[in-house]
């Protein structure tokens, strides 16, 4: 708090008067702040400026400042649609293209399941080489078959 008094006394180029320096006090003593942990152990989380803090437990849980309210999101579980997705990858080792080849399917998972997937399963392609040298580089496949958790907003 020091710093404070000090960094605002020399904005105002001189002393802060004795009601000056209890204003700041009494705002920053009034600031609240509420942290609910949700059922998936995500935490919310607000806070204000006025005492107007508060949560609760129904629905899941909630936090709530200044008339706002926001809600835990879902827990996650994992969907029953399955999806299947191939994609190739290149480079100059056969190490190298198989890491491209799944970093290409992370993004497709990515892509279409906001959450992020689950119950995935790898099936690795075989490696080839690009030209009749080795030093052309090499190709690698992965087939990855996945769902996605569910519901799309869930932690």
């Amino acid at each position: 708090m020091l710093g404070v008094v000090l960094g605002l006394a020399a904005c105002n180029a001189g002393d802060m008067s004795g009601e000056e320096a209890s204003s700041l006090e009494t705002s920053e003593a009034a600031l609240c702040s509420v942290e609910q942990t949700c059922p998936s152990g995500a935490p919310v989380t607000c806070s204000s400026p006025t005492t107007g803090c508060t949560s609760g437990a129904d629905n899941g849980g909630w936090v709530e400042c200044d008339g706002v309210r926001t809600y835990c999101p879902p827990a996650c579980t994992c969907g029953t649609t399955r999806y299947t997705a191939t994609r190739s990858g290149e480079g100059a080792t056969c190490g190298a293209a198989m890491s491209q080849a799944r970093s290409l399917l992370g993004s497709v998972v990515t892509a279409r399941c906001p959450a992020g997937g689950c119950n995935s399963s790898d099936i690795i392609g075989d490696c080839i080489a690009l030209g009749p040298n080795r030093t052309d580089g090499f190709r690698a496949s992965v087939t990855r078959t996945y769902s996605c958790k569910e519901p799309a907003n869930c932690r």
